[in-house]
């Protein structure tokens, strides 16, 4: 019993991260406006509110792939002998998944920090 609660509410969270999700998607739509406007008229101002609202979406994302990888981690931690061996390799792919998504979020955030002059196409993935 105590485990369905426990997927429940890791069902809950990641409800509330998926809403999350549509607002940064309407949130890239937007900046993608501004780059687009960048781009067509050489505005600085269209420039640097682009790349705010880029930095903004990976910061957020990497707020959600953190709590990913940790919850990810505290199900690995909590792997016993007992464990089928399809739930431990399952288990360790999904830590291991969940921390390639959070490095890349971390160089794609990188990347929007320190291109300001916007010389490669990032995209919220």
């Amino acid at each position: 019993m105590e485990d369905i609660e426990k997927r429940l509410q890791q069902i809950r969270i990641e409800n509330f991260i998926w809403i999350v999700y549509f607002f940064i998607i309407a949130l890239c739509l937007y900046g993608n406006y501004f780059e687009k406007e960048y781009f067509l008229t050489g505005n600085q101002i269209n420039k640097e509110t682009y790349r705010k609202i880029t930095i903004l979406i990976f910061c957020v994302a990497i707020i959600f792939y953190t709590y990913f990888v940790a919850d990810n981690w505290k199900e690995y931690q909590s792997l016993n002998s007992c464990d089928s061996k399809e739930k431990i390799k399952y288990t360790q792919l999904n830590l291991i998944g969940s921390t390639l998504i959070l490095i890349s979020g971390l160089i794609f955030l990188y990347i929007a920090c320190s291109d300001t002059e916007l010389v490669t196409e990032i995209a919220f993935n």
